[in-house]
């Protein structure tokens, strides 16, 4: 394997995007030659839809549903697309808010094959490859899931008992890392890392209360092997660093 530079952004939650991370991410997208992007799930907050707001219709406002695909195109997917290379590789995984969608066809079966993002959109023709909910992507020694599988305190410590190899997600929107060396041969190391996120730090359903949440995106190398080097860029006042570069937007 060559080297290859790859950008992951978790837990996006259109339309509450922490956009002075967006656009950070963004900067960095623009001024690097990326080899593959993955939307680590959750691209969609989808509060319209979401079986916590039914019967609470301030929630769910006339026509948010396309509204939001919509400008999520606009603002989101066709920016992205516009600075990575024509053979860039792109991966879209399925979070759980964005698996509300089948859930809502599945209780309306009326609208079946008209809720879908991934159909809507039109991903698989403009080149995006889409995981199910619970799949997991690989390349090379890493691999790439959202996460909602995991639980507890210490999900960076299950998600290497559970998965037994590398693997990056997001779902709890704040940084932790787990590392394992195999007993039986040490040459074998595995890491799990959740990931900082690009939705809104401070979501009004927490009303204030301290969170754990960071804001940010990651940034995957691959080469040799299959072997890598993993960043999480933290975005600081819409300001993040890496490789002696400041991006912001």
């Amino acid at each position: 394997m060559k080297s290859e530079l790859w950008v992951s952004a978790f837990d996006l939650h259109y339309p509450d995007v922490h956009w002075p991370t967006f656009h950070a991410m963004m900067a960095f997208l623009k001024r690097n030659r990326v080899h593959g992007f993955v939307f680590g799930g959750d691209q969609f907050n989808n509060e319209c839809i979401s079986h916590h707001t039914k019967g609470k219709p301030q929630f769910r406002p006339t026509g948010q549903f396309a509204m939001d695909e919509a400008a999520f195109d606009q603002q989101v997917l066709k920016p992205i697309t516009r600075e990575l290379y024509l053979d860039a590789k792109l991966v879209w995984i399925t979070g759980n808010h964005d698996y509300w969608e089948q859930e809502y066809e599945q209780e309306h079966p009326e609208l079946l094959g008209r809720l879908q993002r991934p159909i809507n959109l039109d991903l698989e023709n403009r080149g995006w490859q889409v995981i199910p909910l619970g799949g997991i992507y690989k390349r090379g020694k890493m691999s790439w899931i959202h996460g909602e599988g995991l639980s507890g305190m210490h999900h960076a410590k299950k998600a290497v008992e559970v998965y037994c190899t590398n693997v990056n997600y997001g779902h709890f929107h704040a940084l932790q890392t787990f590392t394992k060396v195999l007993s039986s041969d040490f040459r074998q190391k595995w890491v799990a890392q959740c990931n900082p996120i690009l939705g809104n730090v401070n979501p009004r359903y927490l009303e204030g209360r301290p969170n754990a949440w960071v804001n940010g995106f990651t940034v995957t190398e691959l080469y040799r092997g299959g072997h890598f080097n993993n960043y999480p860029i933290v975005v600081n006042e819409g300001e993040a660093a890496y490789g002696g570069r400041v991006y912001k937007g």
